[in-house]
């Protein structure tokens, strides 16, 4: 989807737990020609979460039923018709281009299956990566540090 606002966008992604190895899943952004984990933008119709099973649908094949976000935190539950919506794992903002901005809400889940899509829409490539893999795309600058630091968290505290 395009950019909504001229200044700032919210968008949503996922780090994607491979179901039973130590691996994360990866793109090739096809734009941005780093690798990265799937999102995109959050459309003025939906919320996060609507945003997030559409666009890893999209990016990688998974629907919702194929993988369980990992819960944060509990939190209130105060009824009234109000939507819980799953609290991020990592919430950041980061330049898109001198004059753009993304704030994106990124979530922490496990894939159900390893069964991916051949064809992720605007990626070039897309794989389950081990950290040493990970390490090795950005010595080769094809990943920036800020995913690299994120992924070896998440080695650290989920794998």
């Amino acid at each position: 989807m395009p950019h909504i606002h001229e200044l700032n966008d919210f968008t949503t992604s996922a780090f994607i737990l491979h179901p039973t190895e130590p691996k994360l899943l990866l793109l090739k952004h096809r734009k941005i020609g780093k690798w990265l984990q799937p999102g995109g933008h959050i459309e003025l119709d939906e919320n996060p979460l609507e945003a997030l099973h559409h666009e890893l649908e999209e990016e990688t094949g998974l629907k919702p039923s194929e993988y369980d976000i990992i819960a944060q935190p509990e939190q209130p539950n105060p009824g009234g018709g109000i939507t819980r919506l799953p609290i991020p794992f990592y919430f950041f903002q980061h330049n898109y281009n001198e004059t753009h901005k993304h704030i994106d809400l990124s979530y922490l889940v496990r894939a159900k299956t390893t069964k991916i899509t051949d064809n992720p829409d605007g990626a070039d490539a897309i794989e389950w990566l081990t950290l040493m893999a990970i390490r090795e795309l950005y010595a080769a600058g094809d990943l920036f540090s800020e995913s690299l630091s994120v992924c070896e968290w998440i080695f650290k505290h989920h794998i």
